[in-house]
């Protein structure tokens, strides 16, 4: 009678590692291993809102141009709204205003009493772009990281003033991250840090000499240039449809 030969040893240990793991683990767990991970315990849910409309507070911290005649940092309100393009991009459209105020000079007269003194002003910031969010159409741990970037215009509708300066209607380009922060129902709230790059234009009195032979801007190559400035927002959205 021939007998069934012996496992070998190492063979023989891995088969009992391998049947004692299996009759260890639950059932549940074993299918998760086999096919995925376990949807509960996923830190990823699926968006299912595909349109959000956004209040949002914030400061704009307007940086100080060359002739300190631009509007000064302010707090501002933001609307905003959302909707998806497909997959991870959203098309972003944007209204924002702030109530500052910029200081007026007189480049006719000499540098001691240039300064005229703060003039209120209302800007207004409209934008649209695109905006990814880096978790795709799910949240991670209820978060969505974004990425954003677009282009508009900003403006006072001022006049222009005593000293020949208006800020006008410029060009703006908008980009920066921000942060998505899913609530039950289809609410969110969200952060987001935003640069504003314009261009500021001065004009020729700027770069006349005054009875005491002093300009409010000495070099020629100033007249103009491209300046950033971040703003910082929180705020709530709500969902539109589905």
């Amino acid at each position: 009678m021939l007998l069934p030969r012996p496992l070998p040893a190492a063979r023989f240990r891995a088969l009992s590692a391998a049947l004692l793991l299996a009759a260890l683990l639950p059932t549940d767990a074993l299918r998760a291993q086999l096919v995925g991970n376990d949807p509960a315990s996923s830190p990823f849910r699926d968006l299912e809102k595909t349109q959000q409309l956004t209040f949002s507070l914030g400061w704009f911290d307007a940086k100080t141009d060359a002739a300190r005649v631009g509007p000064k940092p302010a707090p501002f309100f933001s609307l905003r709204h959302d909707l998806n393009l497909g997959g991870p991009a959203w098309l972003t459209t944007r209204y924002s205003t702030l109530r500052s105020e910029r200081r007026v000079i007189d480049p006719g007269l000499p540098a001691m009493d240039r300064d005229q003194g703060m003039q209120s002003v209302t800007h207004h910031v409209a934008d649209v772009g695109l905006t990814l969010a880096l978790t795709g159409r799910k949240t991670w741990h209820h978060t969505v990281p974004t990425l954003g970037a677009g282009v508009g215009v900003t403006s006072d509708f001022g006049n222009v003033d005593i000293g020949g300066y208006r800020f006008g209607t410029k060009f703006a380009f908008t980009f920066g991250p921000g942060l998505r922060i899913v609530l039950p129902r289809g609410y969110s709230m969200r952060v987001d840090l935003t640069n504003h790059v314009y261009q500021f234009q001065y004009p020729s009195t700027f770069f006349t000499a005054a009875s005491d032979s002093t300009r409010v801007l000495d070099e020629i190559g100033q007249r103009s240039g491209w300046q950033s400035n971040w703003g910082l927002s929180t705020g709530m959205s709500i969902p539109l449809f589905r």
